[in-house]
């Protein structure tokens, strides 16, 4: 297959969900990712909920492949990856091009998404092969590493950090208009990001029910009830999306850090 057939079977014109899928990832995918073997793919057993949409918070490759399984039980998985995997934009230009090709050496890239590409690419058939209906309830998958581990990157270093805002799903007037009343969070962790916190927010107060569910386990989600952050911790999320993140030219995550002025 090629990039743009991979592209088209994870977003499809069918799918009134495809408008949030994140072309970015798919735009990077080289030679050896088209190549890459079939992976298999854990069974999870879920009942299918058309008034049920999916949140999978989950790191790395395991959100694809949790979003695949959730394709064999009837629901349209759907990537929500925005961040740049080696790529800088060049100056005075309108290219995005691989790190290595820029004038100045990359660092290190401070979150690895290129998993999350291979998994793309080795699970798009059996994702293909489950033959969705156009009228499938959404799994959005996350990358959990997103925000990643560090504050301050190294100059010279890749950063592709991101967040995601409540632009990044449907409102709450659309899940209704397609009959969806609840989200089900699926993530490892009890703690809840402060970015997909404000967007759980915005659903909860639009009058969507909330519920969490541990991946691969037995389906018994658990009602939960959103709670706005302190003010402090609000700010501190403003502030570090101000100075913290690095979107380039086109609007996604990734640039090299340049060199300290101090």
């Amino acid at each position: 297959m090629t990039k743009d057939q991979i592209y088209e079977i994870w977003r499809p014109a069918t799918s009134p969900w495809s408008r949030w899928v994140k072309p970015v990832l798919f735009s990077f995918l080289r030679e050896e990712d088209l190549k890459l073997a079939r992976r298999s793919v854990p069974e999870w057993r879920v009942p299918g909920a058309p008034d049920i949409a999916i949140i999978v918070d989950l790191p790395g490759a395991d959100g694809v492949t949790v979003g695949v399984a959730l394709a064999r039980e009837g629901y349209r998985p759907v990537p929500v990856y925005n961040a740049c995997p080696f790529a800088t934009y060049l100056p005075d230009t309108s290219l995005m091009v691989f790190a290595a090709e820029a004038q100045q050496l990359p660092g290190p890239v401070v979150v690895n998404v290129l998993p999350i590409m291979a998994a793309l690419c080795e699970t798009v058939q059996e994702l293909q092969d489950a033959k969705l209906d156009a009228s499938a309830s959404p799994a959005f998958l996350l990358d959990s590493n997103r925000r990643g581990q560090i504050l301050v990157p190294d100059p010279g270093s890749f950063d592709n950090r991101s967040f995601i805002t409540p632009t990044d799903f449907p409102s709450p007037d659309l899940f209704r208009q397609h009959g969806i009343y609840q989200i089900v969070l699926v993530q490892t962790e009890s703690k809840i990001q402060i970015d997909l916190l404000q967007v759980l927010l915005t659903l909860q107060r639009g009058g969507m029910m909330m519920a969490r569910q541990a991946p691969r386990e037995p389906w018994a989600p658990t009602p939960i009830t959103v709670r706005r952050p302190p003010i402090v911790v609000d700010a501190w999320e403003w502030l570090r999306r101000k100075l913290g993140f690095r979107r380039n030219a086109f609007g996604s995550f990734g640039e090299i850090v340049p060199p300290s002025t101090g």
